[in-house]
């Protein structure tokens, strides 16, 4: 039983030595792994949130701040193109009316639908278009603006005759030359 005890006790006692030697005493080993763990799962996250950023609403990480992605071609041909393109600009060079405008454009091919339920039955339908107004700032940087549109039908009407942002502002990104050429690369 001595022989035991002594075998049981060497054991313990080399188990304690290995925790402290090798690459540092046991709490700073542990501490180490969760602040490893942290930085990766940070890391982690921002990846997604950058990822989920870009594919879903537009913005781009740039020196960690969110900018909207800048947009030259306008997609939208419809009959109303002109006079939807015409009222972004109009309340854009209302608010900055010494920039120089470099474009206005509706960088999708149709209205995207949606619809409108009232106590799980379908009511209607709420259509948005988006418009971007981009203009040079002087010298100094740029303008990066977004307007939505927004009709809306009721179920069996002919037309969507309810306009209800017509046209709403609702972002603006103000942009150095550094943020500008990021943008224009990715």
């Amino acid at each position: 039983m001595a022989v035991l005890a002594l075998f049981v006790a060497g054991a313990a006692h080399a188990q304690m030595t290995e925790k402290t030697t090798g690459k540092g005493p046991l709490k700073e080993r542990v501490s180490n792994f969760w602040k490893q763990a942290k930085e990766t799962a940070d890391g982690v996250v921002t990846k997604v949130q950058d990822s989920f950023e870009n594919e879903n609403s537009g913005l781009r990480r740039v020196k960690g701040k969110y900018y909207m992605n800048l947009y030259d071609t306008n997609l939208y041909k419809g009959a109303d193109s002109e006079e939807l393109l015409a009222l972004c600009r109009k309340e854009f060079v209302a608010k900055y009316p010494a920039v120089t405008v470099k474009t206005v454009v509706i960088p999708q091919k149709d209205w995207e639908t949606s619809t409108v339920e009232t106590d799980g039955q379908v009511t209607g339908y709420a259509q948005t278009l988006y418009c971007y107004v981009f203009a040079k700032d002087g010298e100094e940087g740029f303008i990066n603006a977004k307007f939505v549109f927004e009709r809306q039908k009721k179920v069996g009407e002919p037309t969507m005759g309810n306009k209800v942002k017509w046209p709403l502002w609702i972002r603006t990104d103000v942009l150095t030359h550094d943020v500008y050429e990021h943008l224009l690369t990715k």
